[in-house]
């Protein structure tokens, strides 16, 4: 059975907002996460919520890792309904797969293109990009944005806004509120792998 496309009444002025000049592109609740007066880890924590009600998503995780060593971990998320989390147990921060590159071709991809991707349907990408198979196991997401996070040529982590319950075509605007995310996070998450990945 396929899953109804979720309607959003609002949509339209949101993004008439997000575009706006006044708005510099960036939603105000955006803005707000990064201008607030609280720990790096509480902004990301923040932002988890904040980008599911930006973009209209299902969930957002994040996921860090230290370049170096390869250590990884999902270390902030948020999902509009319990049934939407990511199965996956948190055993800390763990070194990577030695097949992770080859299973996922989005994160090949990120290991040396800073470019988010932004994947309308999973099951219709190219499978250059995109092993369906492999996010439908690990993740039961439909469409998602990976969104790389480096620094000096390196992978620091993986931002990642997705719906789970149906395929969506990315806006215009969503494009515009995540790379600029990327750049306000991504130094919070070198140093917050500096403090926290051992």
């Amino acid at each position: 059975m396929v899953s109804p496309v979720r309607i959003v009444k609002d949509a339209p002025e949101r993004i008439a907002k997000v575009k706006g000049e006044d708005a510099m592109a960036v939603p105000a609740e955006l803005k707000a996460v990064f201008a607030a007066d609280t720990s790096d880890d509480a902004k990301m924590d923040a932002l988890m919520k904040v980008l599911c009600d930006v973009l209209y998503c299902d969930r957002c995780l994040l996921f860090l890792r230290d370049p170096d060593s390869r250590k990884s971990r999902c270390t902030h998320g948020y999902q509009t309904d319990p049934s939407y989390a990511l199965d996956r147990p948190d055993e800390g921060w763990a070194v990577e797969p030695e097949s992770l590159v080859s299973d996922d071709p989005m994160f090949a991809e990120a290991m040396h293109n800073p470019e988010a991707l932004y994947i309308d349907n999973i099951e219709t990408a190219s499978p250059d990009l995109v092993n369906a198979a492999y996010e439908r196991e690990h993740f039961k997401h439909q469409a998602l944005v990976h969104a790389p996070l480096q620094h000096d040529g390196k992978l620091y982590g993986i931002l990642e806004p997705c719906t789970i319950e149906a395929p969506r075509q990315w806006t215009e605007a969503d494009r515009e509120a995540i790379a600029w995310t990327m750049k306000q996070l991504t130094p919070i998450a070198v140093a917050y792998v500096a403090a926290n990945c051992h």
